[in-house]
C-alpha cells in the first residue's frame, strides 16, 4: 500500500487522523492538569472551554502510527485564569500500544497574583488506563515565591489523584521544604507530603521579596 493511500485513509472522517486528534485532545488537557494540578491551581474538571491548535501539515506518516511536531492547548482555570500548554512533539508508536508520548512540555498560567510557569521534558499518556505520567524533572515557579521540583508524577483521570514516590523539594513564602513522596487530591486542591518531610522556615527579615 502506498504512502499516498495511507495518507488519504488517515484523512477520512473516523480515520487515523481523526482518532489521533481525539486522543491528543485528551492527552494535552491531562498534561495541563498534571503540570499545574500538582500545586492545586485548579480542579481537574474545570477546563471546559479550550482551543486546540494542531496543523495537519505538521503530521508525519512514518514508522510510527502518527506523529506531530507541535501541539498547543489553551484554556482557563476554574477561577478564569488563562493558561497555555505547549508540547514540542506527540507520537503514538503503534496502534497496538495505547500510549501517546509527549515531548518538551511547558505550561504558562496568568494567576491573579502573577504568572506561573511549569516545565517538564516529557511524559506519556496511557489511553486505556486514563493515566498520565509526567517525566521529570518537573519544575514550577510562580511570581509570589512558590516553586516545586519533582520527578515521575502520576496523574489518574479516574480518581483525580496526583502522586509521586520520588523526592520533591521546593520553596514557599515561609521558607523551603522537601519530602520523599507527594499525594494530591486535585478536585479538593489538597497536596500531602510524606516520608522525611522537612520544612525550613526563613525569618521574615531574611526573606527575599517575591
Amino acid at each position: 500500500m502506498t504512502l499516498a493511500v495511507l495518507d488519504r485513509r488517515a484523512a477520512l472522517p473516523g480515520g487515523g487522523w481523526d482518532r489521533f486528534v481525539r486522543v491528543i485532545k485528551l492527552a494535552l488537557p491531562a498534561a495541563a492538569i498534571g503540570l499545574l494540578g500538582v500545586i492545586g491551581t485548579w480542579p481537574l474538571t474545570s477546563a471546559r472551554e479550550f482551543s486546540f491548535l494542531l496543523a495537519k501539515d505538521k503530521v508525519a506518516m512514518s514508522k510510527e502510527r502518527l506523529r506531530t511536531d507541535t501541539a498547543v492547548y489553551r484554556g482557563e482555570t476554574a477561577a478564569g485564569d488563562p493558561f497555555v500548554i505547549h508540547a514540542a512533539g506527540a507520537v503514538q508508536r503503534s496502534s497496538a500500544v495505547p500510549v501517546i508520548e509527549l515531548m518538551a512540555l511547558t505550561a504558562d498560567v496568568r494567576l491573579s497574583d502573577g504568572p506561573a510557569r511549569v516545565t517538564a521534558p516529557g511524559g506519556r499518556y496511557e489511553i486505556d488506563r486514563d493515566v498520565l505520567v509526567v517525566r521529570g524533572p518537573v519544575v514550577m515557579h510562580t511570581a509570589n515565591g512558590y516553586s516545586i521540583n519533582g520527578d515521575a508524577i502520576r496523574i489518574s483521570l479516574l480518581d483525580h489523584s496526583v502522586a509521586t514516590d520520588r523526592p520533591v523539594d521546593g520553596t514557599v513564602p515561609l521558607g523551603t521544604f522537601r519530602a520523599n513522596a507527594l499525594r494530591g487530591d486535585v478536585d479538593g486542591k489538597r497536596v500531602r507530603l510524606s516520608g522525611g518531610t522537612h520544612l525550613h522556615i526563613t525569618p521574615a527579615s531574611h526573606r527575599r521579596p517575591a
